[in-house]
Parts: structure tokens; C-alpha cells; sequence
């Protein structure tokens, strides 16, 4: 930068500076306080201004003072009636202005700047007059009107009026109209409500207690003749309304606000038109042949049956090139129809986006995690061989069917020995009646031990199932267990992604404020909106978790979470943890908790 530059620049800034000093000076002489009677500025915290100049506003005894007619006077001691009297009398009572004139609040009133002497009760004004309360009341209009009257039984007062409640009404306070109860205004009009009636500001003679004849906006009809639509229009009494018009019920029927007549009790409206019910639908506003055709949601397409055209939500879409995409929100679904990726492809695999949706074939492949992987038969997230395996609600029994085992909720058990009524299992009896063996129940054994899987949550739906997920489960020890509200579940395939917001660590007792969080589980599982334990190891929740076995998820209550906030933290040895501690929950469960089994603590 040059020295001439350098110089250009001081300039313009002190000549800035010196605006601003100017804009001060001119703002600060706009901002002061002045008196009129004098055109002098003074300080209002330590001045008045009265009519004859400024003065101090307080005197050299710190007493505060006021303006008088020629002078100041002290507020303490002193009043102002034009001219400046003694506050008190020398006996000490108390005085005060009426008008000009000073007088003694003991033994005056002062209504209007008019002095009443107090004899008789007076001691209060009720505009210009003086009234004794005892006796008159003081009626007053919100215009500060006043008026007195004399008290009176049954009396009340309306505005600055003064009426008989038993026999008149105050119809408006504001405007002090009382009226006779047999009397009212229509519109701006007075009128006798005995001989007639007013309906929207239209009189008609006819009185108004008789209830034969009834208002329908302006007009009055007779109600065992007619009836009111709209409330604007009279129609015949057996008639039905259709919007401004009418309809015979026994031959037409009302489409779209207008009368249409009929044939059969099976017609229906679609639109302004009609269509028999038997084999016919409507299709928004458009009627189509229930045996021929389709319709692909209220006012969406319609389609031919038996062709390659399919729906997708509102919309069709050809089969053989494309596939529908649907996505299960809490909000609702969302549809996306995408090309084929290969001709034999018959359904879609959703992530976590729409907009990435593939096409796969069902036969071959499975949709897991958001990914399209080669299908085999699963049980849970494990293989199992259908023909010789039992699997039991995603539990895997190895040779449980060559064996001889059926499923009871997600336990096996032995079908010549045992019996299952409402996932229970009991000894079989002579009869083998559920009802006869409700008295024998077997009390569970300790499961092999092993976890369920993280996808034995949506098969958790009795009390029961919870205790042996609950005594079975080894993988307790945890760095995190996450209490999650607010589910939202979307299904895609064999994926569930699921949607929440992590209310606590149940460890550490850490608050995420409201910290949102995505998981997905290798299995379809629709999850109410209850609230859930999630025990796992990882945690960076700013991403999508994929979950697997290691991870553990249980219905929220009290009694489970304090349970797993003991146990989370284990031992090096965890397995022998796990069966010590879990024995002892299940004597505890059995014997010490009996409000477990109350379906409501999970």
C-alpha cells in the first residue's frame, strides 16, 4: 500500500468519525427534555416544570414537592385547591379539595365539586348526588354513567336502569334497554313474542312459543309438513335433502348433490352416476366389472385381471419389466415401481432409502440387511434342514421333528409324554384335556445353555416367553444397554429396519436427549411402538447398526431393567456368571417376584 493511498484512507475515516459526532450531538439535542411553559431544558429526576418556569423538586428538607396555581407546595403536609391549604387542621383531621374549596373528609362528601354535609347515612356520591349506600344503590353504564335508586326486592340494576327481574330482562347493559319478557328485538325492530316470531331478522305472525312452526334461516315452516336443509331450504316432509335440493327415498337416491332415480336397492352413487353393487365398484368417480377388473386403491388405476398389469399403490405398472417397491413408514406406505435388472426377477429388496430399491427373484435370493443374498431354508438367523429340524417361533431344535417333538410358543416338547394349551406346556393326563392339566403345570427347566437370537424378540408375546428368554440368555454383559421409545419399523425382504430415539443408558444412566437411532435385524418383525431394551458392544449411533446374535433386544419394564443393569457388567468368566446368576433369577421369578407374572410388567 502507497503512502497517498494510506492517506486517502485516514482521510475518509476521520471524516466519518466526524459524522457521527454531529448525528450524536443533533440526536442528543432531539432526546432532551424541555419545559413548554418556559422552553428551558430540565432533568424530570430532580426538576419540575409548573406554568410559572422550572423548579426544584425537592426542597432543602428533602421534602417532595408539587406545582400549585403560583407556586410550589409540599405533598406531605400541603394540598393544592387553587391555592395551597394545611393537609391536616390543627386538631389533626385530615382535609382534601372539592373543587376550589378545602374541606373536612370527617364531616362532607364532595360530589361534582358540589359539599354535602354527612347526616343521614350520606356518605358517597353516586354522580352528582350524595346517597347513602343503605338505602340506594348506584347503577352505572360502562360510559360512567351513573344513577341511583332506591333499593327494591327483586331488583337489579341494567346499564344506569333499575328493573324488576321477575318481570322484565336486560337486553342490553351497554345501552340500558330493559324489556318485558313477553318483548325482544328483531333485528332493529321491537316486537311481541306472543303474536310473532322472528326468524333472521324476518317477522313472522306467528307467536313464538308455538313449536309446530320452526326457523329455516329467514323462513318459518310448519315442521309436520316440511323439514329444513341446508338451513336456508324447506322441503316436503318424506322428502330426504341432496345439498339445495331434494329426493324421493322410496325411488331416487342423492349423487353428488343431485337426484338421481333408482331401480334396485343394490344401485350405489360413483360420481354423478349409478352402479349395481352385485358386480359392479367404484373406482373413485369411475365405475368398473368387479369380475373383469381391479382397482388399484380408492381413485387409483384400474387395471384388467389376469394380465401382466399390476398395482403399486394408486398407480399400475407392467410386471414384466418392473417391480413395486414398498416401503412401511409410521406415517404410512411409500411406493416405488423400478425397472427389472433381469427378466426373471419377481420382487424388490428396500434399504433404508427407496430410491436404492434392486429387483431379485424370490426362488433364488433373499433380501437381508438391505442386501440381496443367496436363499437358504433359516431358522432365526441359523440354517436347519426342514425334513429332520423343529423350528419354533426362529428357535432352532436340531433332529427335533426326526425326534418326535412339536413346537408350544418357542419351545419344543415331546408330544406322547406332554401337552400345549396357550404356549404352555403340561403333562398329558388320561383325558389329555388343557383344561383338566391347567392344575399340572410343569415348571420349566433350565434351557440348554444358549442365546435365543436377536430376532426371538418378535417372539416374545407371553409372560412366559420373556422369563426363559430372560433365564437363557448368556450374553447379558454388555457395554451398553439402551432403553429406546418411539418405534418405528419399516420391512423390506427378511430385513426389519427400525427407528427410535435412545432415551437412557440404563448403565450409566446417561440422557441422549431425544439421540435418534437406526438398527436393522436379519428377519421380518413387526414391532409395536412399545419401548425396547437394546444390550450391545457397539456405539457409534450415528449410523446404521446392523445387528446380529451377539446383540440382545427385550420389551421394556422396570423389573427387567433392573435386572439386566445387574448383570450387565460380568465377570472374565462370563459363561459361569451367566449360569450362576441366571439360576438364581429363576428361583427368584418362580418364588420372591410373583407380580412377574402379571402380563403387564413387560
Amino acid at each position: 500500500m502507497t503512502i497517498k493511498q494510506m492517506k486517502t484512507i485516514v482521510t475518509l475515516l476521520m471524516k466519518t468519525v466526524f459524522k457521527l459526532l454531529v448525528l450524536t450531538l443533533v440526536i442528543g439535542e432531539v432526546l432532551a427534555e424541555r419545559c413548554r411553559s418556559s422552553m428551558k431544558e430540565y432533568d424530570p429526576e430532580s426538576q419540575l416544570c409548573c406554568d410559572f418556569g422550572v423548579v426544584l423538586k425537592f426542597n432543602g428538607r428533602g421534602q417532595k414537592l408539587d406545582c400549585c396555581t403560583e407556586k410550589t407546595f409540599i405533598l406531605e403536609t400541603e394540598i393544592c385547591c387553587k391555592n395551597v391549604s394545611n393537609k391536616f387542621t390543627e386538631d389533626g383531621k385530615e382535609q382534601s379539595c372539592c373543587g376550589a374549596m378545602h374541606y373536612l373528609k370527617s364531616e362532607k362528601v364532595c360530589c361534582n365539586s358540589t359539599l354535602y354535609d354527612k347526616l343521614n347515612g350520606i356518605n358517597s356520591c353516586c354522580g352528582l348526588s350524595p346517597i347513602d349506600p343503605k338505602t340506594t344503590i348506584c347503577c352505572r353504564d360502562r360510559n360512567s354513567n351513573k344513577r341511583p335508586h332506591s333499593i327494591g326486592i327483586r331488583m337489579k340494576c341494567c346499564g344506569v336502569e333499575y328493573y324488576n327481574k321477575t318481570t322484565h330482562y336486560c337486553k342490553d347493559s351497554k345501552k340500558s334497554i330493559v324489556l318485558p319478557f313477553s318483548t325482544s328485538f328483531c333485528k332493529n325492530t321491537k316486537y311481541d313474542k306472543l303474536k310473532q316470531k322472528c326468524c333472521t331478522g324476518t317477522l313472522h305472525n306467528v307467536s313464538d312459543s308455538d313449536e309446530q312452526y320452526i326457523c329455516c334461516g329467514t323462513k318459518l315452516y310448519n315442521k309436520v309438513e316440511e323439514k329444513c336443509c341446508g338451513g336456508s331450504l324447506t322441503i316436503p316432509h318424506d322428502a330426504e335433502c341432496c345439498e339445495k335440493g331434494h329426493y324421493n327415498p322410496k325411488s331416487q337416491t342423492c349423487c353428488n348433490g343431485l337426484p338421481v332415480d333408482i331401480t334396485s336397492s343394490t344401485e350405489k352413487c360413483c360420481g354423478n352416476g349409478l352402479y349395481d353393487s352385485q358386480y359392479q365398484e367404484c373406482c373413485g368417480s369411475v365405475i368398473y366389472n368387479t369380475s373383469s377388473h381391479q382397482c388399484c386403491q380408492p381413485g387409483g388405476d384400474i387395471i384388467v385381471k389376469s394380465t401382466e398389469y399390476k398395482c403399486c399403490g394408486k398407480i399400475s405398472y407392467d410386471s414384466h419389466d418392473n417391480v413395486c417397491c414398498t416401503k412401511n413408514k409410521f406415517s404410512g406406505e411409500t411406493f416405488k415401481i423400478i425397472t427389472k435388472s433381469v427378466e426373471y426377477h419377481d420382487t424388490c429388496c428396500v434399504p433404508s432409502d427407496i430410491e436404492k430399491s434392486q429387483s431379485f427373484s424370490s426362488i433364488t435370493h433373499r433380501c437381508q440387511l438391505g442386501g440381496i443374498i443367496n436363499k437358504t431354508v433359516m431358522c432365526g438367523n441359523h440354517p436347519y434342514n426342514e425334513t429332520s429340524d423343529l423350528c419354533c417361533g426362529g428357535v432352532l431344535d436340531k433332529m427335533g421333528l426326526d425326534e418326535g417333538r412339536d413346537c408350544c410358543g418357542i419351545k419344543s416338547y415331546n408330544k406322547t409324554t406332554k401337552i400345549c394349551c396357550d404356549n404352555t406346556i403340561y403333562r398329558k393326563t388320561n383325558k389329555e384335556s388343557c383344561h383338566q392339566n391347567s392344575i399340572d403345570v410343569i415348571h420349566q427347566t433350565l434351557p440348554k445353555h444358549r442365546d435365543y437370537g436377536i430376532c426371538s424378540y418378535c417372539n416374545l408375546h407371553t409372560i412366559q416367553n420373556v422369563k426363559e428368554f430372560l433365564e437363557s440368555a448368556t450374553n447379558l454383559c454388555k457395554q451398553f444397554v439402551l432403553k429406546i421409545a418411539k418405534l418405528n419399523t419399516s420391512m423390506a425382504g427378511n430385513t426389519t429396519t427400525v427407528d427410535g430415539f435412545i432415551r437412557k443408558d440404563l448403565l450409566s444412566q446417561k440422557t441422549f436427549k431425544k439421540l435418534k437411532i437406526q438398527f436393522q435385524v436379519p428377519c421380518t418383525c413387526q414391532l409395536n411402538t412399545r419401548s425396547i431394551i437394546l444390550l450391545t458392544d457397539l456405539d457409534d449411533y450415528s449410523k446404521l447398526l446392523r445387528l446380529g446374535d451377539s446383540n440382545l433386544i427385550i420389551p421394556w419394564s422396570k423389573t427387567a431393567s433392573n435386572y439386566i443393569r445387574k448383570r450387565a457388567k460380568c465377570a472374565k468368566d462370563t459363561n459361569t456368571f451367566a449360569l450362576e446368576t441366571v439360576a438364581g433369577f429363576k428361583i427368584s421369578i418362580e418364588y420372591t417376584k410373583p407380580e412377574l407374572k402379571g402380563r403387564d410388567r413387560f
